[in-house]
């Protein structure tokens, strides 16, 4: 990540964002021509505007709550910094994350390098900071997942879904699983993982393409930013219990908002589907898609909501349906973050 304005120029921001809009496109006109409405204009007219307003708003605290978390986090550890660049932080993070592959964890390592270059932070204090962000995030996610039974129970043996569907829902949800486990090994058990890196590094493959005397130098750095990381994370969770357990609160409310507007997005256009069913499924897309290979998911995020939520929305409204939700969730992250990410760019590029 030292090289950040080295390998991220203008250009290549401009092409992977070109991409996922591109993905996006692709998938939103293959949804307008399966659902034969394009007119879109009058659908989104109908509108109840108080709901469409009420939608934003939900989207906008859910942005202000993670920037906030991001900022709880590293007060615990000593570091105050300001709610704005908290704010910018996670928005560039969430733009990287929806113009990469596998939109699960594509913003995370920006997050860290912003924190270590603008804040001052120490690599392994950063790391630390964004990884317990990330492990509550993801532990409440799973807990809310635990409604998948009940979901089971009601929705899914009605819907019929296809096979193709099935395999996306469930293989989301064991990485999901897989690599959450993994995460949380790695968060508790660092050392180990260290060794690991340690020789793998050893290997001749390694020797004979990085000189030893850097190899040497690229492992002891990652010895300080463990051993950082491990002093960080032990002091965020024994001495700050009761704010951890508000980050959690927060988290939980953030996903509640996320979970409840789509909910605001059906009644906006009229649509009485039972909003229990409407949040299950919903968090059933965000579990299943948070693994597919397109830039944030964008294109093939757009057929899973025309195939989970199909038994939820009549077909003229579910193109548009699926337009609005993912412009609000999706596509403004990426504008927003994408030009906080672009003036950050120039400005170091001014002080250089």
């Amino acid at each position: 990540m030292n090289n950040y304005n080295k390998k991220i120029d203008g250009k290549s921001l401009a092409k992977e964002t070109f991409y996922a809009l591109l993905a996006g496109v692709v998938g939103i006109v293959f949804v307008s021509i399966f659902t034969h409405n394009w007119n879109f204009i009058a659908l989104i007219k109908a509108f109840d505007p108080v709901l469409l307003l009420l939608a934003f708003i939900l989207m906008f605290i859910d942005w202000l709550i993670e920037a906030y978390v991001l900022k709880l986090i590293a007060q615990m550890l000593d570091y105050n910094i300001p709610f704005k660049e908290c704010l910018n932080v996670f928005l560039i993070g969430g733009f990287f994350s929806r113009i990469t592959p596998f939109s699960g964890g594509g913003g995370e390592p920006f997050q860290i390098y912003l924190l270590s270059r603008d804040s001052k932070i120490k690599p392994g204090d950063s790391t630390a900071i964004v990884a317990i962000k990330t492990f509550i995030g993801t532990f409440t996610r799973i807990t809310i997942f635990l409604l998948l039974p009940l979901w089971l129970a009601i929705a899914k043996p009605n819907w019929h879904l296809s096979r193709g569907v099935n395999i996306l829902i469930n293989s989301g949800i064991a990485l999901t699983f897989l690599f959450f486990s993994l995460f949380v090994f790695a968060m508790f058990k660092p050392f180990v993982v260290e060794k690991w890196i340690d020789s793998i590094t050893r290997k001749r493959f390694f020797r004979r393409i990085v000189p030893k005397e850097k190899l040497e130098t690229t492992i002891q750095q990652i010895h300080k930013v463990v051993v950082d990381f491990e002093n960080a994370r032990n002091k965020i969770f024994s001495a700050n219990k009761d704010e951890v357990a508000f980050t959690f609160l927060l988290s939980f409310i953030s996903w509640g908002l996320v979970l409840f507007t789509p909910v605001l997005l059906m009644r906006g256009l009229g649509i009485r589907s039972p909003w229990p069913e409407i949040v299950i499924t919903a968090l059933i897309f965000y579990i299943a898609s948070a693994y597919i290979p397109t830039p944030g998911g964008s294109g093939t995020a757009e057929v899973g909501i025309l195939a989970l939520f199909a038994g939820l929305i009549p077909q003229p409204l579910i193109g548009v349906f699926i337009i609005m939700w993912r412009v609000f969730t999706h596509y403004s992250l990426i504008v927003l973050g994408g030009i906080l990410t672009l003036k950050d760019f120039r400005k170091k590029n001014k002080k250089k």
